[in-house]
């Protein structure tokens, strides 16, 4: 029976504006960390210390905001992804920060943007190296750090390799004949099983740091797209490459295979846990382009195959708390689902996305790729029972970014000033509680042009003109890249974007001129962010 849900206004701080780095104080205790490694609270392990719960999160890739029941989907059914909601919480304003697949993985497991980096806003490839600092806290850092087992099953797409590291090949980057290092283990997890990436070579496994499949005698070799033979480093960015390779037949997976081969993975993961607490990223790769589903899936939904795949993806989530029930292990599991950015259907000029009547990014305008809404506003709930209150909702704006700050204060964990600098514990919305501390009050979102834009409350302000994702320059047609300002300004239009979303949530009628104090004010506030105390790795 589904529960009524009950609006919740967020809560937020009594602040004119949330710093940007957070140290997180709980309950008296004060661990101030002074280098790169998260600090324990002292007698954590004490016998009166509550069995902390076990954390799934099931990120989906490419899942719009409007393909979800909980979210008004109607020509999709997903009664699974739907019970998370129906039995947690929904957020109505959760932002993945970026709008395409690795930033978003990125600021999800460090708690910062990451055009911070050497990458930039765009997507690392097969010959990239990894994006994280494996001397930063992490996610499984932290949870490691107070007793947690941490794996993560599916898509990693943050690289691997160290390009200081002997041996490393300035061009085709790591050797997958050889071990994958550093990469997943050395960023905190303790087990890996997945794919490097999705739509991209190589299409094989992986195992902790080995590629698996290959027989004695195969040589797995890329094969460079012609323009990135001549790469300085995979520092310059030089477009979407169409990368092959070589010497791993043996080793090659069927994309239909995809979501059934790993959901077993995750599912047997959960069945092998014992009473230590565990933490699971499960990262999906629906409904992420070629939409090529499981053929028990085909022909399952009325809108056609991009229905099919979110049918399996929902199947998937089924299964994973199925399993919790057998295990008996729902009641003291957090779950979370959500997505690594907005849906998207062919990459064309900004507009609603419609599949067959369905509208895959709800009411919003645009798509991956983007700093529209569509590409950045996407489904987001949470389910911990007994403590989270079923059947609610939040109105309140997440960022993924803010899972690290959040799990750290709900382990009692103090953040060394230098990490998660853009994370935000939205812990108190969760448990319907008062904030001890700043709440997010603003986030900052960005195109893959590097076109970047910010919500404060209902206003949204976008720093230049068109979405900045792909086909973005229309005169030219071509596809614009991190930092390439070479966009023909349109005379007749503003030379930038404000919406106000309370009212225009499909970001139609642009109120710049209307409210110059506004354009002023959050154009202020996005330099700040994004040049007050940058720093890159």
């Amino acid at each position: 029976m589904k529960t009524k849900m009950k609006n919740r206004p967020s809560r937020l701080a009594n602040t004119t504006r949330a710093p940007h780095s957070v140290i997180i104080v709980v309950m008296g205790i004060i661990l101030i960390g002074y280098g790169c490694s998260p600090k324990r609270v002292k007698g954590d392990d004490g016998p009166q210390r509550e069995k902390r719960p076990n954390i799934i999160f099931i990120l989906a890739d490419d899942l719009g905001y409007g393909d979800v029941g909980f979210n008004g989907a109607r020509k999709v059914r997903t009664p699974n992804i739907d019970r998370i909601s129906e039995e947690g919480m929904r957020f109505r304003n959760a932002y993945s920060p970026h709008s395409v697949c690795t930033p978003t993985r990125y600021a999800l497991m460090c708690g910062r943007y990451a055009w911070r980096t050497w990458n930039g806003h765009i997507t690392v490839w097969a010959n990239d190296p990894l994006l994280i600092d494996t001397t930063r806290v992490t996610v499984p850092k932290i949870l490691k750090s107070v007793g947690y087992k941490t794996a993560i099953i599916g898509k990693w797409h943050l690289g691997f390799g160290d390009p200081a590291a002997e041996g490393w090949d300035t061009i085709k980057g790591p050797d997958y004949n050889e071990e994958l290092r550093p990469g997943p283990l050395e960023v905190g997890f303790d087990y890996f099983y997945g794919i490097p990436h999705t739509g991209q070579k190589p299409n094989v496994y992986i195992e902790n740091h080995e590629v698996q499949g290959l027989h004695t005698g195969d040589n797995m070799q890329i094969v460079l797209d012609s323009k990135w033979k001549d790469r300085p480093s995979y520092l310059d960015r030089i477009g979407v490459p169409d990368h092959r390779f070589t010497g791993n037949e043996n080793a090659r997976y069927q994309h239909n295979d995809l979501a059934v081969h790993l959901t077993g993975k995750a599912v047997d993961y959960i069945d092998r846990q014992d009473d230590e607490p565990f933490f699971l990223y499960f990262a999906h790769r629906n409904t992420h382009a070629p939409l090529k589903p499981n053929a028990k899936f085909e022909g399952t939904s009325e809108i056609g195959v991009y229905g099919d795949f979110v049918n399996e993806f929902d199947w998937s989530v089924g299964e994973v708390l199925n399993a919790l029930d057998r295990k008996g292990l729902s009641e003291n599991t957090i779950v979370v689902i959500s997505s690594d950015n907005g849906g998207v259907t062919d990459y064309r000029d900004s507009k609603f996305i419609l599949v067959n009547g369905h509208k895959v990014n709800g009411p919003f305008f645009g798509q991956k790729t983007e700093a529209y809404e569509g590409g950045v506003h996407i489904p987001l709930a949470v389910r911990w029972p007994k403590k989270v209150e079923a059947g609610t909702s939040s109105d309140a704006i997440v960022g993924l970014n803010d899972f690290l700050a959040t799990l750290a204060e709900l382990n009692e964990i103090t953040l060394p000033w230098n990490a998660g600098e853009d994370s935000f514990s939205f812990l108190a919305e969760l448990l319907g509680a008062e904030p001890q501390w700043p709440r997010r009050e603003s986030i900052v979102v960005d195109a893959t042009s590097g076109l970047m834009g910010i919500r404060r409350g209902a206003w949204k302000f976008i720093s230049g003109q068109g979405g900045g994702g792909v086909h973005w320059n229309r005169k030219e047609n071509v596809i614009m890249m991190p930092h390439q300002w070479n966009f023909d300004w349109d005379a007749d239009n503003p030379p930038g974007q404000l919406y106000n979303l309370a009212t225009d949530s499909s970001e139609t009628d642009n109120l710049y001129y209307q409210y110059p104090e506004k354009v002023v004010a959050l154009r202020a506030e996005l330099r700040d962010i994004l040049y007050g105390g940058r720093s890159t790795e």
